[in-house]
């Protein structure tokens, strides 16, 4: 395989706006919904969508990553449908939740998925109302990316999505608040940004995952250069 593309597990952290799912699910489960993917970008590439990008089930109890991963496995083997699912948490009701990460899923689709993962002993909290909310997001998942130069790799699954090496972990506060800061400093401030931490041959590789369909390379730099110049500060 090519040197420069890494395949790994690791995580993503963001902050997003979620919402209960109103539309017609054929279940009875507390499923919240992204109202916006990526809220720091507002390019057209991210038009209203009829069907959801990032759909969260809350589970009514913790079950291991592993089993989570495995039931996805099988279940997409029995559908003849594509979708994707992985463990996560976010922020609910003044704690953390534990969520299962759907995308590539209809509404009219989740009956039935949730249904095969409720026969494997997966619970599910019961569906009730709940106002739109800031909520920080953390999910496991697979990244495959390529590395296109020395601080910067490029998604290979997710068109419009880079990651940039950056030396040190960064808690979620520290992070916002230099992201506000220096988009709110650029001309050219129109990308998302999340934190992202994977695992490689050397230990724990930390990110900045930047969404924006019409970044390029000197964009890119850019945007590092003032993440490291804030980080120095620190």
């Amino acid at each position: 395989m090519d040197r420069n593309i890494i395949q790994t597990v690791g995580t993503l952290t963001k902050k997003e706006i979620l919402t209960s799912v109103q539309d017609e699910m054929n279940c009875n489960i507390l499923m919240l919904e992204s109202q916006q993917p990526f809220p720091g970008y507002h390019g057209l590439t991210v038009p209203d969508m009829k069907e959801p990008d990032s759909l969260f089930a809350l589970t009514s109890g913790e079950f291991s990553s592993e089993f989570i991963v495995r039931t996805v496995h099988d279940i997409n083997k029995e559908v003849d449908f594509d979708f994707s699912a992985t463990p996560g948490t976010i922020q609910f009701k003044n704690g953390l939740a534990e969520v299962i990460r759907f995308k590539g899923l209809s509404y009219g689709r989740v009956g039935e998925v949730i249904a095969k993962f409720s026969a494997t002993g997966i619970g599910f909290k019961k569906h009730r109302k709940i106002s739109p909310y800031s909520s920080i997001i953390k999910v496991r998942k697979f990244f495959k990316v390529e590395k296109t130069d020395p601080h910067i790799f490029q998604d290979l699954f997710d068109e419009g999505t880079y990651y940039l090496q950056i030396p040190v972990f960064l808690d979620w506060d520290a992070f916002e608040t230099m992201t506000n800061a220096i988009k709110y400093n650029l001309q050219n401030n129109n990308f998302d940004a999340a934190l992202t931490s994977v695992y490689y041959e050397k230990g724990v590789m930390d990110l900045i995952r930047i969404y924006d369909v019409e970044a390029d390379q000197k964009k890119l730099y850019f945007i590092l250069d003032k993440y490291m110049e804030a980080i120095n500060r620190l």
